[in-house]
């Protein structure tokens, strides 16, 4: 089989990324002819788009789209127009150079950020299959997570909604700077420099046009037909389901959990508990992970004498406090030692997250989870392990913290019971619904 993946880059991070750089690399070890298309930026901006061959990348063949649309990642769009009346169009014999080397059976997409309208129509005109995955909410929010400035979810994207949020995003420019593969390779390099800087303000800045509505609903409607276009969309989760068949009531696909290339039985023999027990926050600090919603919990219980806890917190910077340590960013392989020195697991998420590896990640090493119910990796969970609100996070911390036992129970049960996916599993699995569907 011949399967081109749409994706924002091998030289990314996310977990959208992992996936599907993943999931290409296992299609190709398999015997597949795997190619990779992404989105590509630069240090100006080109009079026109391009599709650029680079070589392969784990046995995948890849190619550059440079000058396409942008790619706003979580800082949104300013202007819809920038999408929408894009004058840097791919040209008919541009594809067609391109569809000649791949000649893919399957094309799967993984975002619609950053593509172009004109490939679409293409795509459908060669009479390739389309598989569509829900990653993120790009189309229906224009910030991708359907969160508003203030930190809280938006329940009703409109064009006015859509323009405040979207007010501040940057300049076209600005976002083909952004995504130039040199400059994303040496993040490491500059993100102290960041820190250092330090993040500007939305709330202190102003614009002349705060009050413009621009028409996002266009965004939509686009993003609407080009589902309904598509021969299969791959819910990656009950929540992206929901949210994506509560928008398109219409829309039909398949419901199948993803997982990544680490994924494998790192379970230990030895089952015990620390004390304190180890209890473990992986990822950023923003508002929207539910770390302050988490604290904010443990404190509480900590007034009321549950004090027999830790909070080791990985991915985020703040200032440690009794029985809290921040550890900073973190290294994608450094996880698996994070996990093999913790009891439990939170995933306190308040807005709806598509997935959520870690969770996945802590089952394969035999750590039990407590997970919000906006988190889509709760498909892999026993129900008692998932809770919904800050009072039913608190009512299941109390009671674990009163009855450490139930820790060890949760360890007994994972390491007598797999409930996680290796990638060679879900290759055979997507196999099917390329076929199939």
């Amino acid at each position: 089989m011949r399967i081109l993946h749409y994706f924002l880059g091998f030289h990314r991070q996310g977990g959208l990324n992992r996936y599907a750089a993943d999931l290409a690399a296992a299609q190709a070890a398999a015997g597949d002819d795997v190619f990779a298309l992404y989105p590509a930026g630069g240090w100006y901006l080109p009079e026109k788009a391009a599709i650029r061959q680079k070589g392969k990348c784990r046995g995948v063949h890849c190619f550059a789209l440079t000058g396409g649309p942008a790619v706003p990642l979580l800082e949104g769009i300013r202007d819809p127009a920038m999408l929408l009346d894009c004058p840097r169009r791919l040209v008919l014999e541009e594809m067609t150079n391109f569809w000649r080397r791949v000649s893919p059976d399957v094309v799967h997409i993984h975002t619609w950020m950053g593509f172009p309208e004109e490939l679409f129509e293409f795509i459908r005109s060669s009479g390739a299959k389309i598989i569509y995955t829900t990653h993120d909410y790009f189309g229906l929010c224009p910030k991708v997570n359907r969160l508003r400035p203030d930190g809280t979810v938006c329940r009703d994207c409109n064009d006015e909604n859509c323009s405040q949020c979207n007010q501040f995003a940057p300049t076209e420019r600005q976002f083909f700077l952004r995504n130039w593969e040199l400059l994303i390779r040496l993040r490491k390099i500059l993100l102290p420099l960041k820190q250092m800087i330090g993040k500007r303000n939305p709330r202190s800045e102003t614009r002349s046009d705060v009050l413009d509505v621009k028409p996002f609903g266009l965004l939509r409607e686009r993003c609407v037909n080009w589902l309904r276009q598509c021969d299969v969309v791959h819910f990656n989760s009950p929540v992206t389901e929901k949210i994506f068949t509560d928008a398109i009531p219409d829309l039909r696909g398949v419901m199948l959990p993803i997982t990544h290339g680490g994924i494998r039985d790192r379970r230990k023999e030895e089952i015990k508990l620390s004390s304190p027990l180890r209890l473990l926050f992986l990822g950023p600090t923003s508002p929207y992970k539910g770390l302050p919603v988490l604290l904010d919990v443990l404190h509480e219980l900590a007034e009321l004498g549950l004090q027999n806890w830790r909070l080791d917190i990985h991915g985020g910077v703040g200032k440690n406090q009794p029985r809290v340590v921040y550890y900073g960013p973190y290294q994608v392989e450094q996880s698996w030692d994070f996990f093999a020195q913790s009891d439990l697991l939170i995933v306190p998420s308040i807005c709806d997250e598509t997935f959520g590896f870690v969770v996945e990640e802590a089952l394969c090493c035999g750590v039990p989870v407590l997970c919000s119910d906006r988190a889509g990796a709760k498909v892999l969970l026993p129900s008692e392990w998932i809770y919904s609100g800050a009072d039913g996070l608190k009512e299941n911390l109390k009671k674990i913290l009163s009855a450490p036992e139930i820790l060890l129970q949760r360890k007994k049960l994972l390491q007598s019971e797999c409930r996680f996916i290796s990638m060679s599993e879900h290759v055979n699995a997507m196999k099917g619904i390329y076929w199939n569907q």
